[in-house]
């Protein structure tokens, strides 16, 4: 019995083509599929690279807005009570006799409560605020209790700065942005405490400030001795933030950047008016 076409099985030629067809086929989604992988590697390390930019950023937002600038406004206000009543009265033809001079305490302020049979005279925490264009040193109310009814205070010293830092498997090396904490607010802001690295591969961190008596952005704030008429005992209202992180691919000579810039404003700077005392008019 003669066989026809279709009772015969697949040609060599045809066995082939298929075989060619399904390789180029499985070449093509291989290929796809190296392809996603890829993509999807870059956009986690980007999306990875973000939020530890925001994490770093807000917590530094949240530092500056909770900034604390201690007054005694008991201390203030009894210091203008007096120097009011040492003011002859119009019309007045008694001569007033001029008060004593007042007692001071340890920083050399004047200190209203001497006399007044207190033993231990009140000290006076000094909160500065020392900030340039790349570092920042201040005393926050952003300080949470991680223990119930832990010894610790409400307020923290922090500090901000640029510099060196190597990787964790301590092969290379980047600028890094380092925050440092010390729960013990000395006269020196500026040293104390413990400090770990917040973000690495940071090529730009720069801040700017601004205040009353300035009129546009500063990159200096020095609320101690060093400052000058309108920053001297006054924090800025506000204080710009510009981050920048580089990060280097695969190939030496490609070099992502991720930036933020960010206003944060100061919610309570505290700041004496010195043309009404304390109490109001």
């Amino acid at each position: 019995m003669k066989k026809t076409r279709s009772d015969a099985g697949f040609t060599l030629i045809e066995v082939l083509i298929a075989i060619a067809i399904l390789a180029t086929m499985g070449t093509l989604a291989a290929q796809s599929i190296q392809q996603a992988i890829k993509s999807k590697k870059k956009i986690q390390e980007q999306v990875d690279i973000t939020s530890r930019m925001r994490d770093g950023m807000r917590l530094l937002e949240r530092d500056i807005q909770m900034a604390y600038h201690h007054r005694d406004w008991e201390k203030e206000l009894v210091l203008a009570m007096k120097k009011k009543a040492a003011q002859p009265v119009a019309g007045q033809k008694t001569p007033v006799t001029p008060a004593p001079p007042m007692a001071v305490d340890s920083s050399g302020a004047p200190d209203p409560f001497a006399g007044l049979g207190i033993e231990a005279p009140r000290v006076d925490p000094e909160t500065n605020f020392m900030g340039t264009e790349n570092d920042l040193n201040f005393i926050t109310m952003n300080n949470a209790r991680l223990t119930r009814n832990s010894a610790q205070a409400d307020h923290v010293e922090v500090g901000y700065s640029l510099r060196d830092c190597k990787s964790t498997d301590g092969k290379t090396s980047s600028k890094c942005l380092w925050r440092r904490t010390s729960p013990w607010v000395d006269k020196d802001v500026l040293k104390g405490g413990e400090e770990v690295v917040l973000l690495e591969n940071v090529s730009e961190f720069n801040l700017r400030y601004l205040g009353k008596g300035k009129q546009d952005w500063v990159k200096d704030w020095k609320t101690n001795e060093a400052g000058d008429g309108a920053t001297k005992k006054h924090f800025p209202s506000a204080v710009e933030i510009s981050l920048t992180i580089e990060k280097t691919g695969e190939k030496l000579s490609s070099v992502k950047k991720f930036s933020m810039q960010m206003v944060v404003p100061i919610h309570f700077p505290n700041n004496p008016d010195e043309n009404s005392p304390p109490g109001g008019k």
